[in-house]
Order: C-alpha cells, then sequence, then structure tokens
C-alpha cells in the first residue's frame, strides 16, 4: 500500500483541512459511484454497451462538476470511479476498500503535521488587514498635513500605495482558509474584504484627488474642523488596528456625527472640494462597517490567549463603557 500526502501548496492549517475534507468527500462519492456500477455489471451488465455508456455518463457529470464550486470534489470523485472501474482483476471490493484507507490514512497524516506545524491563515489575514490600515492611516495624514501635494511626492506616496494594493490582493487567497479555520462564515469574510478594499479604494482616490486641489476659502472654526476630520479619521484606523491585533478590548464606537458637520461648508465649496471631503467622510462609514464585523466576529479570530486574555479584562473592568 502506498500512502501520498501532499503538502507542498497547502501550508496553512485552515486550506490542509479543507482540502482533506474535499479528499476523503470526494473519494467516497467516487468510490460509492464505482462500486455501484462494478455491482451492477457484474450481476446484470454483463460488460454489455450500458456499461459503458453508465461510466461516459458519470464521467461526463464529474467533468463538468469539477470547472463549478467544489470542483476538487467532482474530480477526485471522477479519478476515483474511473481507477476503481480500470481495474481488471476480479477483487474490485478490496481495490475499493485499499483506495479509501490510503485517502483517510493521507488526509489524517496531513491534518497531523498541521496540527504539529501550525501556520494559522487567519493570523496572516490579520496582521495584512492591519498593516494595510496602519499604512493608509500614515497616508491620510500625509494627505491632510497642509503641505502642497507636489509630482514627486504623489509618485513616492503612489509607490506606497502599490504595496497597500498588493498586500490587499494577497489577503484575499488567506479568506478561505480563515473561514475554516475560525469558523467565520464566507459572506461575513467577503464582507470585512469589501470593507478593507472601500478604505484602500477611497485612500488612493484621497491621495490623487488631494494633487488637483487648490487651497480653499475657509475660516478658522473651518479649518479646526477639517483638522479634527483628518486627525478623527487616523485615530479610528489606528483604533481598528489595535482591534485587530488583540491589544483593544472596549468596544469600540465610530462616532460618525462629524460627516454632517462637515456638510455645511462643503457646500459652499469647489465641486472638487466637495468630491474630496465625501469621499473622505465615506471612507468613516467603511471604517465604521468593517469595526461592527470585526468586533461580531472577534471572538472567532481572536487566538486562544488573545481571547483569554479579553475574558479576563471584561471580567475585571468595572467601567460601564
Amino acid at each position: 500500500m502506498t500512502v501520498f500526502v501532499v503538502l507542498g501548496m497547502l501550508q496553512f492549517q485552515g486550506a490542509i483541512y479543507s482540502k482533506a475534507v474535499e479528499r476523503m468527500l470526494g473519494t467516497a462519492i467516487g468510490l460509492g459511484v464505482g462500486l455501484t456500477v462494478l455491482w451492477l455489471n457484474q450481476h446484470y451488465l454483463q460488460d454489455d454497451v450500458f456499461f459503458y455508456l453508465i461510466i461516459g455518463a458519470a464521467s461526463a457529470v464529474a467533468g463538468w462538476s469539477a470547472v463549478g464550486k467544489n470542483g476538487y470534489v467532482a474530480m477526485l470523485a471522477g479519478l476515483t470511479m474511473c481507477m476503481l472501474i480500470g481495474d481488471s482483476s476480479h477483487h474490485w471490493l478490496d481495490s475499493g476498500l485499499m483506495r479509501a484507507m490510503n485517502v483517510l490514512i493521507g488526509a489524517a497524516i496531513a491534518i497531523a503535521a498541521a496540527k504539529l506545524l501550525p501556520l494559522r491563515s487567519t493570523l496572516m489575514w490579520r496582521f495584512m488587514l492591519a498593516d494595510n490600515l496602519t499604512d493608509c492611516a500614515k497616508m491620510i495624514a500625509e494627505i491632510s498635513n497642509g503641505k502642497r501635494m507636489t509630482r514627486e511626492r504623489l509618485e513616492q506616496n503612489m509607490i506606497k500605495m502599490r504595496k497597500i494594493n498588493a498586500r490587499m490582493v494577497k489577503s484575499r487567497s488567506h479568506l478561505a482558509a480563515t473561514s475554516g479555520e475560525s469558523h467565520i462564515s464566507n459572506n461575513m469574510m467577503e464582507a470585512m474584504q469589501h470593507a478593507h478594499r472601500k478604505i484602500v479604494t477611497t485612500t488612493e482616490l484621497l491621495l490623487t484627488t488631494a494633487a488637483k486641489l487648490r487651497a480653499p476659502t475657509l475660516n478658522e472654526s473651518e479649518i479646526r474642523l477639517l483638522d479634527r476630520h483628518f486627525n478623527q479619521l487616523q485615530r479610528e484606523l489606528r483604533l481598528t488596528v489595535r482591534l485587530i491585533k488583540g491589544h483593544y478590548a472596549r468596544r469600540i464606537r465610530i462616532d460618525t456625527s462629524l460627516n454632517t458637520e462637515l456638510s455645511k461648508p462643503a457646500a459652499r465649496l469647489h465641486y472638487d472640494w466637495q468630491g474630496f471631503l465625501w469621499l473622505s467622510t465615506n471612507m468613516r462609514n467603511e471604517i465604521a462597517a468593517l469595526v461592527i464585523l470585526l468586533q461580531r466576529s472577534r471572538n472567532k479570530w481572536l487566538d486562544k490567549k488573545e481571547l483569554q486574555r479579553l475574558k479576563e479584562y471584561l471580567r475585571n473592568d468595572t467601567d460601564p463603557e
């Protein structure tokens, strides 16, 4: 008996678990179909044309399903069926059971290796998200520091934005594995990734728009309001980062009332500035949405030590906040 264990491209626990389950499920389906066809052939079909028609139809269904969702399961089911039916010996039942044993042992070894050498995709996803939000906060500081956005500064910042975008794309590859590891629904993961993408995209739009803006005519109170708005955006991003890293135990509440205050001075500004302020207020809404999703699922994506620390803090905290 030969057992192959494939771990090369499945370095994260969630990916290993999901592939092991898919491998076992696909093999079980393939064995069920293959053994049924062989039993029918032995007792009724006797290698006639219907035997080959059934094989062809089952192979076609497996091939068609392999290009859709859960394609790996369908592909393995088809391969297992063909391998079983292709066995020319009369011991097809023994061959089927041996095939099932091979897959079960291989999957068990893969899961054991993931337990012994854990590398959680959840941590990679968390820290990529945290790094991006940290860099977005720095970018907001760069945009709102009162200095003119020269071509040279814009080019330097666009290089940073490309790194942020590359990190965001890379983080997407961890969603499925993170969902499997943390038992967070795929819809929840997609919603958080959507908010992540909107924050990054808005930051890039603010950066490119800032390079085209002319200095507006504002009174002192309006200048203070704008400064408070952008400082608050940076603070909200940094608070979200602390939440993601497990360093912030209290519930974060993003105050969006500042967006309403900005609507009055924005109404009399040039449309370029109106768009600029609208983008920045929309970013606050996206941060608020992301924070809500993170806090709802926090008990699932925190590791055991972080979760224990959070519970102890909440148990000892007498502050009503």
